[in-house]
């Protein structure tokens, strides 16, 4: 019985979070705060953009929103690929749609740092 509890609050969450964030994104929109660390230092933080980042994923622009917050974007993509790989294992099929090595994960966070500094450096990557 718990297990079954599991399986369907896996499989719901995004159901629930999505509209929830969405609504919650619309309403924030309104006030939108500048970054801290953008305003003090002028260098672009990992997150700047994030939020525009999302709601243009919201919205179907995904161009838009590369340009935004890459670091963002991929967080999203890797974040949907593990809920299907767990949506797959729950119900007995086990899939590999992201691969479980060190080195697969050193390479990611090397490409997303070297991203994060160069958006300070080469003003057409950094659009916030």
């Amino acid at each position: 019985m718990k297990k079954d509890t599991n399986r369907l609050a896996i499989v719901l969450a995004p159901i629930v979070i999505i509209p929830f964030l969405y609504l919650l994104l619309n309403f924030l929109g309104k006030f939108s705060v500048p970054c801290p660390i953008r305003l003090f230092t002028g260098i672009y933080c990992i997150g700047c953009g994030g939020t525009r980042c999302i709601k243009a994923i919201f919205h179907g622009h995904f161009l838009l929103a590369i340009r935004q917050n890459f670091i963002v974007f991929s967080g999203m993509i890797i974040l949907a690929l593990m809920w299907i790989q767990n949506i797959f294992s729950l119900y007995g099929r086990k899939i590999k749609l992201i691969p479980e090595s060190r080195i697969f994960y050193t390479a990611v966070s090397g490409i997303l740092i070297i991203y994060a500094v160069l958006r300070n450096f080469i003003p057409e990557i950094a659009l916030v």
